[in-house]
Order: structure tokens, then sequence, then C-alpha cells
């Protein structure tokens, strides 16, 4: 564990989605695992207006428990107020871009059309998660994205 600031660089070799919509945004880091978050709504899941929100996963089902997960955030109003969204890997999903059965999307079409419509900053790519050596990243602590250099900068965790 670090609490030292850590800055992730977009990077489009992740298995996640390039999936952005143009911005900065600064607020809190929360966030993590997408299953983790979904299974606390309404039962703990502290606010996130004025968030910034970190998201992986790791395949389990396929396709739909991420549009799952999404759609009760959102139709729970868990999302509202998030000033951003960062988008971390998505392991396992690579596999559904070849799948006829699901009509050619992927995880970045399934993440595209739950996110872009909330209106704030998104930024994907980023090289964290449950990949290789994976970065400590301090959470509860203040953030920034920005879209422009493809950047999420988070400060230093007081410990």
């Amino acid at each position: 564990m670090t609490t030292a600031s850590v800055t992730l660089h977009r990077d489009p070799s992740e298995v996640t989605a390039d999936v952005t919509v143009d911005g900065t945004a600064t607020g809190i880091l929360m966030g993590g695992n997408l299953n983790a978050i979904r299974t606390e709504t309404g039962a703990g899941l502290p606010s996130l207006r004025g968030a910034i929100l970190f998201l992986e996963h790791q395949r389990g089902t396929g396709l739909g428990e991420v549009d799952r997960a999404l759609t009760q955030l959102t139709r729970s109003r868990a999302l509202d107020g998030l000033r951003g969204i960062t988008l971390a890997q998505f392991i396992g999903f690579e596999r559904d871009a070849d799948d006829p059965t699901l009509g050619g999307w992927g995880i970045r079409d399934v993440l595209h059309d739950r996110l872009v419509g909330l209106g704030i900053p998104v930024l994907g790519d980023l090289p964290a998660g449950h990949g290789n050596n994976p970065p400590t990243i301090p959470l509860g602590t203040q953030a920034t994205i920005d879209t422009a250099t493809g950047t999420l900068s988070v400060r230093s965790a007081v410990v």
C-alpha cells in the first residue's frame, strides 16, 4: 500500500473501455469492483455526490452482469451527482468481441451505452484493477480526471 500521490495514464492496450466523454472533473475518489458497488446499493453504499467513481470488474457471467449492475446503479439514483467516472480493467470481456451471439456488442458498447448519457466526464483505458501488477490507488482522497491528457491524478492519502 502507498500513501503517495498516484497518476495513471490512459493505456489503449488495456482490457477496458475506450469510452471517453470529454472534460475534467475533481472530487473524492470512490469505487472499486462494479459488482461489489452494486451489491451495496440500498444496503450501505455511501452517497457518490461530488465523487469521481472508479470502476473495474472481472468477468463472471458475461456482458449482462455489467449491464444489470450499471442499470441498477442508475435506476436507484446512486450515480446522481457524480462528477466523473474512470474505467479501469474489465478482465475477461475481451473474448466477447468476436461472439456472434452478442450481436456485435462488447464491453465497450455496454459501458458506452450506460455511461455516456450521464453527461459527466468519463475516462477509460486505465491500467488498474485485477490485471498483472496493479497499482495501489488510494480511495477516499481527492482525485482529478482529465480526458484531454488521459490522466487520473490522485492526491496522497493521509495516514
